[in-house]
């Protein structure tokens, strides 16, 4: 049986495709896997199944040990054996012998010594953390300096209204389920610090006895994307936002906004490994982008506003747009002829995707681009998103990683 957890989190089985000698290694070449580079050793072919892990995963120390790949002998089944990985089992990001190598690919025989034979069956696009209750791989969270709030964890919710931001999954995942005949927003991705603030109807949590007083009423709340409140980080920026958009807010309107710059004390929201991801704010200065607005109806039904909303809505709130890099139509083939040379069935998602999220940001060419986020309404009306990250991004991170510097957004 398998198990997965509700985000990004999990091993993938996918087929490594695209291989090619790596230029500085003789007993190495590059696979593409998912849109990501990784380099593997010369035993893979192409198309070949695979267990892929991403650069957000540790693997877990029964795994490891069984597949004898800790740096440090004695902790591996053969003592003899020695492979790569530290004490936390961290699946990097990095520049192998100088060619981008994001995850950790694996043959599917390698869970025989984890998991019995003939104990599980895995087919293409298979997720995973646990087979058969045995774990096999979890999200990696560095220490978080500085932070002392609960781990990803809130109490009772403020209001049933209030409803948290769902994780994004990955794009080069999901492409089979984007809708034909969609029309797709693809936005600059912004790493900052996630923000929500609502107009909802409270439990006034009156005592019994005060039967004459209302037992519900409309009340401004605020809490990042899965926290119901806003004291464990940038308080005062989150208080300043709240008391900007407080009296704008419609009954069961809920917004959602990332913030970047600058904290009131002029430390930065985020940092990368010797870089600040400013986004040509100045110390003390700050920036809310609305990428998401709901409504909530007394009845508990909830709807998305979609992106042409959103974008008037964030003027009138007084709060940044998305930078919108291109919206795309999907039933006009003249678009994609005209724009990409193109027929929409030949198109490559990949060229465009990996094409579109590298340098730098739109917004200040001195902060790096994080990455994309495609949001895609279907021709009933519904609207999701998925997301991709950058290379330059993914490394900066991991620099951080390996110096045991988190973020505080794995927790918010």
């Amino acid at each position: 049986m398998l198990q997965k957890s509700n985000d990004n989190n999990n091993a993938i089985v996918a087929r490594i495709k695209n291989l090619r000698k790596h230029p500085n290694a003789d007993r190495l070449q590059i696979g593409t896997i998912l849109g990501n580079s990784v380099v593997v050793d010369l035993s893979l072919k192409n198309e070949d199944l695979i267990i892929y892990f991403d650069s957000n995963l540790r693997l877990s120390p029964t795994y490891l040990h069984y597949n004898n790949l800790y740096s440090s002998k004695e902790m591996n089944a053969n003592p003899e054996a020695k492979g790569y990985f530290g004490k936390n089992g961290r699946v990097r990001a990095q520049k192998f012998r100088g060619e981008m190598s994001n995850g950790y690919v694996a043959e599917i025989n390698s869970l025989c010594g984890v998991i019995p034979e003939g104990l599980y069956d895995l087919d293409e696009n298979d997720e995973f953390t646990h087979i058969n209750g045995v774990e096999i791989c979890s999200k990696y969270i560095a220490p978080i300096k500085g932070y002392q709030g609960q781990v990803g964890k809130s109490s009772k919710p403020i209001s049933e209204m209030f409803r948290k931001h769902w994780d994004t999954k990955q794009l080069m995942r999901e492409l089979d389920s984007i809708p034909e005949d969609s029309v797709l927003y693809i936005e600059e991705k912004i790493h900052g610090t996630s923000g929500r603030t609502g107009n909802v109807l409270c439990n006034t949590n009156r005592p019994w006895w005060k039967f004459w007083a209302p037992k519900w009423e409309w009340k401004i709340v605020s809490g990042t994307r899965r926290v119901d409140n806003i004291n464990n980080h940038i308080p005062q920026v989150r208080e300043e936002i709240e008391r900007r958009v407080a009296a704008h807010l419609y009954k069961g309107e809920t917004i959602y906004y990332e913030i970047d710059g600058y904290d009131i004390d002029g430390s930065p929201i985020q940092k990368g490994h010797n870089r600040v991801y400013s986004y040509g704010c100045r110390p003390g200065e700050f920036r809310a982008m609305l990428y998401r607005v709901t409504i909530t109806t007394l009845d508990g039904f909830s709807y998305d506003l979609n992106r042409k909303q959103v974008y008037k809505r964030a003027e009138e709130l007084g709060l940044e747009k998305s930078y919108l890099i291109y919206r795309i139509p999907m039933d006009w083939d003249g678009f994609w002829k005209f724009n990409f040379e193109k027929n929409k069935d030949e198109f490559d998602w990949e060229v465009l995707v990996l094409g579109l999220a590298k340098g730098k940001s739109h917004l200040d060419a001195g902060t790096l681009l994080e990455g994309i986020v495609v949001w895609f309404e279907d021709k009933n009306g519904n609207w999701t998103c998925l997301k991709h990250k950058s290379e330059e991004f993914l490394l900066d991170q991991d620099q951080c990683m390996e110096k045991e510097e988190g973020d505080v957004e794995d927790v918010l």
